[in-house]
């Protein structure tokens, strides 16, 4: 009988730590696809923010996690759960990198993630300097319409193929979206500027344009490990720095 209850124990024992086990996993599946996301640092763009080999956790709740579905037409509607905020200017954010495809079309996937700093936000006018020369661009907000001539089709052409699925052309001073006459565009969207803090050695928004909502996973909040990319080393005084 001794044995019999030392048996039935070490069974309810083990019953219970699997229970515990798997529960605290689905907990950290939930934590995963709703709160948080790890994401590591590559390379030099956000130094010295952040530093290559800098692994970091996002908030998934700035601006909501994403909700996939499947159009139907090869592509996806995105929907957003319950946010804390909206992205700010100032924000370190973690984005699907638009271009990961191909550099003539947006597409949404998730097989490049970049981590910029959010530098202008919809309904802002953007400004900045690269090799001597001034470039402006004008961030769309949800909503807003924009007149379409030779000028905004090279500034949102990427932007408007991306929300519309149809090529976006010009046939002489006339804009054409697929094969109708366009004179004006409401955007569906909103965009953001992304630029890296060590701009000099930074590919982001000045030279592939604005990141729209959809392609946002959430903003930085610390760093929570980092390790020597070449020597392996791990930095302890970077660990649980706040970002």
């Amino acid at each position: 009988m001794g044995k019999y209850r030392k048996l039935k124990r070490c069974l309810e024992y083990t019953g219970w730590t699997i229970l515990t086990l798997v529960f605290l996993f689905n907990l950290y599946v939930m934590a995963r696809m709703y709160l948080f996301a790890s994401c590591v640092i590559p390379t030099t763009s956000m130094t010295p923010t952040l530093i290559s080999g800098d692994y970091i956790i996002a908030s998934l709740r700035i601006p909501g996690y994403r909700n996939w579905k499947d159009d139907g037409n090869g592509g996806h509607n995105i929907t957003r759960g319950w946010k804390k905020r909206d992205v700010r200017t100032g924000d370190v954010v973690v984005f699907s990198f638009p271009y990961a495809r191909g550099k003539e079309r947006m597409v949404l996937c998730n097989d490049v993630f970049y981590c910029k700093r959010c530098v202008a936000t919809p309904g802002e006018d953007y400004g900045w300097t690269w090799k001597g020369k001034s470039h402006r661009l004008y961030l769309p907000a949800q909503g807003d319409e924009i007149r379409m001539d030779s000028s905004a089709v090279k500034d949102y052409r990427k932007c408007i193929e991306y929300e519309t699925r149809q090529p976006v052309s010009l046939r002489g001073d006339t804009v054409l979206l697929g094969d109708s006459v366009i004179h004006a565009y409401r955007f569906r969207q909103n965009y953001y500027f992304m630029q890296g803090d060590n701009t000099f050695h930074s590919y982001d928004s000045r030279f592939w344009g604005p990141v729209p909502e959809d392609f946002i996973l959430g903003v930085g909040k610390f760093i929570w490990f980092s390790r020597d990319r070449k020597t392996g080393e791990i930095r302890w005084e970077r660990m649980f720095r706040g970002i």
